[in-house]
């Protein structure tokens, strides 16, 4: 069936929803259509310095903090981040702002009237439609976020002035393998010969370094070359001729740590007062987001093992206080549930489990008998419906914390809007 494409005066979710009925495959691995068509339009010529982040997690985090701190020194960025919370504009920004709609429709009408019969994926389309924006704004830095894996993400069409890997673990298991150097060996594919690549993990696989070396990439290693050193309320940073120190930032300080380095790398780097200050300033949607202080409710989207062992350190750090912790989670049937659940099992007092809806979606009741804990555990078949209830319980000394799926949060901020602060 042919689908008729939208005129430039569509609006965007007419866009979208066309992008997906042409090419319904959510993922299509393999990087020959879309280089073919980035090539057609003009996308693979050098035109911005491009900074590659991957990871499996923190790659918003950190990427969040290299604009930061680039924005500060009077540089234009652009920054492509997935996925989204709530609107489609937030995945591309431009200084730090989303853009009017219409850019990207502007994007899309481009990419797709020269793509000619060659298919695309809803993900590759939106990487040459940021491209494209990025281009036409004339950045001086583009910040792109790898999507999933590395070697063959759309992203991995590019030229970058440096790749930089957060972290590695187990995510994406049908794609990437089971194990720490199956998917380290998918992200080193990002390297590039005599290029800065910079890598975070503090327990880097051997296929990283193994990949690095092959391609003669010039290496920066976490625990070798840079050093970062969690104290009780700072975190240390070394490197080179740097050894500094910081209050803990409201993102992981590992990424600070990383992209610090990035910047040193590249001679970026500001100096530490202007640092220091961007540092404690910088704020990630849905990244132990203090989503409202009465009642008190945080969100995580974390979802695979490592994200909830980082959001297990910040609730052990809130019961410290003296706090009682509910959890509200949410997940999709495809990850690591158990191990996610339980690594934040021993510091929440009380459970909430909802469903998520749609083809990913998991069931409440599936959720249950992979938790550890078997008293003070509630169902409920939504994530709204949960919030109803649970906000409405909350007193002081109690936290809501909502977690398991960037849908989980996004569903959330969705209701905080349109229940609590109507």
């Amino acid at each position: 069936m042919t689908v008729k494409q939208p005129s430039q005066s569509s609006s965007l979710d007419d866009w979208l929803c066309y992008l997906e009925a042409i090419h319904p495959e959510t993922i299509d691995m393999g990087l020959e259509r879309i280089r073919q068509v980035a090539d057609q339009v003009g996308l693979l010529e050098p035109f911005s310095k491009i900074i590659l982040i991957g990871g499996t997690n923190g790659k918003g985090t950190t990427a969040r903090c290299l604009e930061t701190l680039l924005l500060k020194q009077g540089f234009s960025v652009g920054t492509y981040a997935s996925p989204h919370l709530i609107r489609y504009t937030e995945c591309v920004r431009v200084n730090g702002a989303e853009l009017d709609e219409q850019y990207h429709i502007d994007a899309f009408k481009q990419i797709d009237d020269q793509r000619k019969n060659i298919s695309l994926t809803q993900f590759e389309f939106d990487t040459l439609g940021a491209l494209s924006i990025f281009k036409r704004c004339k950045v001086d830095y583009i910040l792109l976020e790898v999507g999933l894996g590395g070697r063959n993400d759309a992203t991995n069409i590019v030229t970058p002035i440096a790749s930089v890997i957060t972290t590695i673990d187990l995510d994406h298991k049908a794609f990437l393998g089971d194990t720490r150097d199956s998917v380290g060996e998918h992200k080193a594919g990002i390297f590039r010969p005599h290029t800065p690549a910079i890598v975070g993990d503090l327990d880097i696989p051997h296929s990283v370094t193994n990949y690095g070396q092959e391609v003669a990439a010039d290496m920066v290693l976490a625990k070798r070359e840079f050093w970062f050193t969690p104290l009780a309320s700072q975190f240390r940073w070394q490197y080179q001729d740097y050894d500094w120190y910081f209050d803990n930032p409201n993102i992981p300080a590992q990424n600070a740590a990383t992209a610090l380095t990035v910047l040193a790398k590249l001679g970026l780097l500001p100096d530490y007062e202007v640092v220091k200050k961007c540092l404690a300033t910088i704020q990630v949607e849905g990244r132990f987001q203090k989503l409202s202080d009465n009642p008190l409710v945080y969100l995580d989207v974390a979802h695979n093992p490592e994200s909830a062992r980082y959001l297990a350190t910040k609730l052990q750090e809130l019961k410290q206080k003296g706090f009682k912790i509910h959890a509200l989670a949410a997940m999709l049937a495809d990850k690591d549930k158990a191990n996610v659940l339980n690594a934040v099992a021993p510091f929440v007092d009380s459970w909430s489990l909802a469903s998520l809806y749609g083809p990913r979606g998991e069931r409440a009741e599936n959720l249950q008998p992979l938790l550890s804990v078997k008293s003070d555990v509630t169902l409920f078949d939504s994530v709204s419906n949960a919030l109803e209830v649970k906000l409405s319980e909350l007193s002081k000394g109690h936290i809501l914390i909502v977690f398991g799926s960037f849908l989980t949060v996004a569903e959330t901020m969705e209701y905080w809007q349109k229940s609590v602060q109507a």
